[in-house]
């Protein structure tokens, strides 16, 4: 008999919480042009950085108070669309979160494949129903504001549940 042991991934990350104003209205606009599954609201936040398993939380937790500044919350305003991967999104926007992310990218050495998009994911898309009514409702959110993101950070860790998405803990919080 075979014995195998799987080891857990660590997903672990710094995030700033998100709201969003009127989630409820922003869901019911979007019913039936897309299929997925919305992000609960109390998930929301936009990741600054991702460690996985890179990193052990105590490690994390000495280099990281002195890259903790203070960041202005940050509104949310339009929604997007990452075709790669299927993903709603609300952006947010702060070249001061852009540069503290690459200085936290760079001091970890973390692999920077992709221009950091400060963001909050809404829904993984798993349909598009009506490609043109989904492209106007894009449309209608355009520079409008939708919530803002805590200027708090938070170190957390997601755990994967399936099915039901992931539940998230706070490790600590800047």
């Amino acid at each position: 008999m075979l014995c195998v042991i799987l080891k857990t991934m660590k997903r672990i990350f710094l995030a700033l919480k998100a709201q969003i104003d009127e989630y409820d209205k922003l869901q019911s606009d979007f019913e039936g042009l897309i299929k997925g599954r919305w992000v609960p609201e109390k998930n929301l936040h936009v990741t600054v950085c991702f460690f996985g398993d890179a990193y052990e939380v105590e490690e994390i937790l000495e280099k990281m108070p002195p890259l903790s500044e203070k960041i202005e919350q940050l509104e949310l305003n339009s929604l997007g669309y990452f075709e790669h991967n299927n993903i709603l999104y609300t952006k947010a926007k702060s070249q001061k979160l852009e540069m503290l992310q690459s200085s936290i990218s760079n001091v970890f050495s973390l692999p920077n494949s992709k221009p950091f998009i400060p963001h909050v994911t809404l829904m993984r898309i798993k349909d598009i129903i009506d490609k043109k009514a989904f492209k106007q409702m894009l449309n209608n959110y355009e520079s409008k504001s939708i919530g803002v993101v805590e200027s708090r950070f938070e170190l957390m860790q997601s755990h994967i549940l399936h099915p039901g998405g992931a539940r998230y803990e706070s490790i600590r919080k800047y």
